[in-house]
């Protein structure tokens, strides 16, 4: 496939890859201002996330602060009072605060004593101790069943140490109801969804309950690994399949952590994001509208005027001259002065045609008259034979008048048929010969003999028809003459065909029997015999003549030639 075929023809197309790569980097710029602005948007719609994941559980926030607090005072009692004394101030923290509903001081062995349960309790070997003791500082749990209290609660603690040694760790109940109401519920009708987990992974709280939790959470993460991700937002799948926005902050330094969670369509459909087909659709729509412009620009300003000029051209070129001048209507400077051009093209070339077409007229009327009064003349000259021939006493002179009159009259013959003919530069072959055979016959009043003719059609220019048609008419003349009388019944034959391309062949032949004194090849000294042989060089030809099966035969080939100012003489 050549580089012609593959590069469009069409000008639309061209303009319109023109265009194409024209505002290829401006698309590119705008795609990459877009993805700027998208992802500005992206980091503005996850620290909005992020801010209202802090003020949701703010309330929380400083339940959990609050408890942290009071444990921390309570640390001290254990250690300076005795078991009941430790117990009644316990009691009256409980008694004196609605917000907690068991405090206790738990040592190193699981054997609580101090504690509002008013008995000894045995904690160790139950999972909620187990994860507890082991800690150096701070820890927040979520116990469903508390072992006293019997009831979901919150379990917040903090280390006992005495003379810089840890002997236990006092812990704070808080009903689970409770920390579960600080949540702020009214963004969940906004999508928004909140789960505060500890440093183990636990979940402290969630909107909508614990249970519900896991299915807004996120789904390849381990809830242990999120206090510890690298970033604060991100984006990922939740365990119920779904594409949200995550935002982690602390609840309660190395105690408790937040993690919010948004579906990622909320976000684009509020403003806070953007579709992932917004950064293609400024470019696109600003490619279509270049293109839609230039489109009907170029229709307007330059195609339906080359329309019209290629229309006009065409009809001119197919000849027809009557349409007008070309009108472009409101063309540009350019076309306006393409149209002048064009319309004096056509006037210079339709008044130039019509000059030749004048003298080409003029002259075919003037060869026409030429022809015609040649042939007048030339029958003038034979009339006037035909006259001094009735007054001539011999036989011989009448003779050789009706001769010299057969010849002119065979040249005013041929004059007639060009001034008739409608081409007057050639004449037919076939016509021409065919009227030398009549005249020539009509002229033979007396002789019987039957002529037959197989004529081609070729056109003969003057120079050659001259000589071919007196050729043929003295040929004629000798085969009427030495035509054996006992053999009338065979025809006199003319032929002339084209064997080859521009070769003409032509044959007489007629019936002589057994005579041989005929002299029909021009082999003598007579008038006729020396016309046949100049004739033959007139023609450029080649001529030989025989007696064949008691008839003779004359034949001569010569090639046909263009127009001669000076024919061969």
């Amino acid at each position: 496939m050549t580089l012609k075929r593959l590069v469009p023809t069409s000008l639309v197309t061209r303009l319109v890859l023109l265009m194409t790569l024209a505002l290829f980097p401006l698309g590119l710029i705008s795609i990459w201002q877009t993805a700027v602005v998208v992802k500005e948007a992206e980091a503005l719609s996850r620290a909005a996330l992020l801010a209202q994941t802090e003020e949701a559980a703010e309330e929380e926030r400083q339940l959990v602060q609050n408890a942290l607090g009071v444990a921390k005072g309570l640390a001290g009692v254990a250690t300076t009072l005795p078991p009941d004394a430790c117990s009644r101030v316990l009691q009256e923290l409980v008694d004196e605060n609605e917000t907690y509903i068991f405090a206790g001081f738990v040592p190193l062995d699981g054997q609580m004593v101090c504690s509002t349960a008013g008995r000894p309790v045995d904690l160790s070997g139950t999972p909620d101790f187990e994860s507890a003791i082991r800690r150096d500082g701070p820890f927040v749990q979520v116990n469903l069943n508390g072992e006293v209290s019997r009831q979901p609660v919150l379990i917040v603690s903090q280390p006992v140490r005495d003379s810089g040694m840890l002997v236990g760790r006092m812990t704070v109940s808080i009903p689970h109801a409770l920390s579960r109401a600080a949540l702020d519920t009214s963004r969940e009708e906004r999508g928004l969804k909140i789960a505060s987990l500890n440093t183990d992974g636990q979940i402290i709280a969630a909107t909508g309950g614990i249970d519900s939790a896991h299915g807004f959470l996120p789904a390849n993460i381990a809830l242990s690994d999120i206090p510890s991700h690298p970033t604060l937002t991100f984006r990922a799948d939740s365990e119920d399949g779904r594409d949200r926005l995550f935002a982690i902050s602390p609840l309660v330094d190395e105690t408790l952590y937040l993690v919010g969670s948004w579906p990622a369509e909320m976000t684009e459909n509020s403003g806070i994001g953007l579709s992932g087909f917004a950064p293609m659709l400024f470019p696109v729509l600003m490619w279509v509208a270049g293109i839609s412009v230039a489109v009907l620009g170029l229709q307007h300003l330059v195609l339906r005027h080359l329309n019209d000029l290629r229309s006009a051209m065409r009809q001119f070129g197919l000849g027809k001259r009557g349409g007008g001048s070309l009108e472009l209507v409101n063309p540009p400077q350019e076309f306006e002065e393409a149209e002048r051009a064009f319309n004096r093209m056509t006037f210079i070339l339709s008044e130039a045609e019509a000059r030749q077409a004048e003298d080409i007229r003029d002259k075919e009327v003037l060869l026409k008259e030429v022809h015609h009064r040649v042939k007048n003349n030339l029958q003038l000259i034979a009339s006037i034979m035909n006259m001094q021939m009735r007054r001539a006493k011999s036989a011989e002179a009448k003779r050789l008048l009706a001769a010299l009159q057969q010849r002119v009259r065979g040249l005013a013959m041929l004059h007639r048929t060009l001034y008739t003919t409608t081409d007057v530069a050639t004449i037919d072959s076939r016509e021409l010969i065919a009227t030398v055979v009549k005249d020539a016959s009509s002229l033979i009043q007396d002789h019987q003999m039957r002529v037959e003719s197989d004529l081609a059609s070729f056109p003969l220019y003057p120079d050659q028809a001259v000589p071919l048609s007196m050729l043929l008419a003295e040929a004629l003349t000798n085969a009427f003459k030495y035509s054996d009388p006992e053999h009338s019944h065979l025809p006199v034959k003319v032929l002339l065909e084209e064997p080859a391309a521009n070769i003409a062949r032509l044959v007489v032949t007629n019936p002589v029997g057994d005579r041989e004194d005929t002299d029909e090849a021009g082999t003598g000294d007579g008038l006729g015999s020396q016309l046949l042989k100049a004739f033959v060089r007139q023609l450029d030809g080649t001529a030989f003549s025989e007696i064949r099966d008691g008839v003779f035969v004359f034949e001569i080939t010569f090639e046909r030639r263009e127009f001669e100012l000076e024919p061969h003489v």
